[in-house]
């Protein structure tokens, strides 16, 4: 073994007894079609400051369902954002998202720590789409329920997929100290930045992040997340369309998608290869609010908000209006969060304020 790393190791482990180095978790948020990471500093009673972020893009196929493909160019991207933000801290917390992870809300009967930890036990295996006995599995109660008992959300996650996502960390040169999941992170910004609306407790919230190649969709009220589905529908879905009919690469149709022909102007081709995949989306969306009525009766809902890099896809607010019936807006962290004016560039806002809400969340997270 290198003698380099060892003597660094044990620098880093005196460093971290002593509490001595950069302060904070930084937020690492491996994506499929990018690597982003933040720094911020503060808390929930004081208020955030971003002090840095950074993001560096994925090749084509990276990461297909969890499974990691291109390890090497994951690992260089991870290091590359991490050197484009400036930051210093190898501490880090992960967000994990895709089939291999369940968070869901739960009711249980309540009693001692021991009896609730059963409970969660009994009630995940029900629940969850892989092996509880080789999962990684966490919960937090969140109060207590009209029935007696309390109300507990639980965080699931395939074990194998949590020590992956940790290995890159490491060969990255960093220290993976918490594992979360993307849509709690992401429940994490949506509270801090929208608390003052969230005190009626019979408003209902519909949060989604649209993101490359899915879509996370929570349902929000008093103070708990209800319900949750991952959607697999995202913005590569429109990139691939468009490769596929107008006979061009990845590369190309991504700049198409995003930045219409040579005049700036999205071609009629690319509207309705857009239309097709925004009414496959609403489709979903529309199924989904209405199995959720059905299993609880409620319709509650008072406004929509949305995050994610494809959450700009033109038509999309002005059609979710129209299928919800209530306001939709793209979510602002940057209301009530603040930045480093040094650190954070005034051209990076629109990128973090779209992409960047779920590694916010992460980085919000205190060891």
């Amino acid at each position: 073994m290198d003698p380099k790393k060892i003597l660094n190791d044990i620098i880093s482990q005196i460093k971290d007894a002593l509490k001595i180095g950069p302060k904070g978790l930084v937020g690492v948020d491996i994506g499929l079609s990018a690597v982003k990471v933040a720094q911020v500093s503060g808390n929930e009673e004081n208020g955030y400051t971003l002090l840095a972020y950074g993001s560096h893009p994925l090749p084509e196929g990276a990461i297909i369902e969890d499974d990691i493909q291109k390890e090497e160019e994951i690992i260089d991207a991870i290091k590359q954002a991490i050197e484009k933000a400036g930051i210093k801290s190898v501490n880090t917390c992960i967000g994990l998202s895709g089939p291999n992870t369940v968070a869901r809300k739960l009711q249980l009967a309540g009693g001692s720590d021991e009896e609730v930890e059963d409970q969660v036990s009994w009630e995940v295996e029900q629940y969850i789409p892989f092996s509880i006995e080789t999962s990684k599995v966490s919960f937090h109660i969140v109060g207590e329920n009209e029935g007696g008992g309390v109300d507990v959300i639980v965080a699931a996650a395939k074990g194998e997929v949590v020590e992956t996502y940790k290995d890159l960390l490491i060969q990255a040169e960093l220290k993976p100290k918490i594992v979360d999941l993307g849509v709690l992170s992401l429940v994490n910004v949506f509270e801090h930045l929208y608390f003052e609306k969230l005190e009626d407790p019979n408003h209902s919230w519909i949060v989604i992040d649209l993101g490359a190649q899915k879509a996370e969709f929570v349902i929000y009220k008093n103070h708990k997340i209800m319900f949750t589905k991952e959607i697999a529908i995202g913005g590569v879905m429109i990139t691939e369309e468009i490769q596929r009919q107008m006979g061009v690469n990845y590369y190309e149709a991504e700049d198409l998608k995003n930045n219409g022909d040579e005049n700036g102007n999205l071609p009629e081709e690319i509207l309705e290869i857009i239309d097709d995949v925004v009414e496959s989306f609403f489709a979903e969306i529309k199924k989904t609010v209405d199995f959720y009525i059905s299993s609880t009766s409620d319709e509650s809902f008072v406004e929509c908000v949305l995050t994610g890099g494809s959450c700009v896809i033109p038509g999309l607010i002005e059609g979710l209006e129209a299928l919800l019936g209530i306001s939709v807006s793209i979510i602002n962290p940057f209301e009530e969060i603040d930045y480093d004016k040094k650190n954070i560039k005034e051209e990076q806002l629109n990128e973090i304020a779209y992409r960047g809400v779920s590694v916010l969340g992460l980085a919000m997270r205190s060891e």
